[in-house]
């Protein structure tokens, strides 16, 4: 179950629940939610961009801004990493380690780094897991979604994601 009230959300992850229509079972979970203006400023499909403003304009999701100070602590995380990460990720890692919020992230190289940092991170599994053990999704219905998105995002770790399809579909 999620421990922290605290959730930040790199680009991936958002447009991974926008593919599979998750975003309001994502924020029902029992958190408070963060981005940064970076990441919004990644999404540039109009319809994904409506999507994230409802949830915005109800304060569900709150996008961060950074003062001038805090721009040059993401310039310098940005200049000193060597995983390629983008500067919207490198905004993401910065709040996380920031606030001692989990970082919720797709991307492979920005996890490795941001855990040799000490921050918390986890992916979209972790995110249909407290969906199912929140009773937010019955299994059946995560286990469909995940087929689904494994179809669409290819980067996803298949042997985790069909253990958990056939553990859902037993239910």
């Amino acid at each position: 179950m999620i421990k922290e009230k605290l959730v930040i959300s790199d680009t991936n992850i958002l447009l991974d629940l926008i593919s599979v229509d998750l975003l309001e079972a994502f924020f029902s979970l029992p958190c408070d939610f963060y981005t940064t203006d970076f990441v919004i400023s990644e999404i540039i499909q109009p319809e994904q961009n409506r999507a994230l403003e409802r949830f915005t304009k109800t304060g569900r999701l709150e996008v961060v801004s950074f003062d001038p100070n805090e721009l040059i602590s993401i310039t310098e995380v940005f200049e000193k990493n060597d995983n390629n990460a983008s500067l919207p990720d490198c905004s993401v890692w910065y709040y996380a380690k920031k606030t001692g919020g989990r970082l919720l992230t797709g991307d492979g190289k920005l996890r490795k780094s941001a855990e040799a940092d000490k921050v918390k991170v986890s992916g979209i599994l972790y995110i249909f897991d407290n969906l199912v053990e929140y009773g937010i999704l019955e299994a059946p219905l995560a286990a469909d979604l995940l087929e689904k998105l494994t179809s669409i995002n290819m980067r996803l770790p298949r042997g985790e994601c069909q253990k958990r399809i056939a553990d859902w579909q037993k239910v």
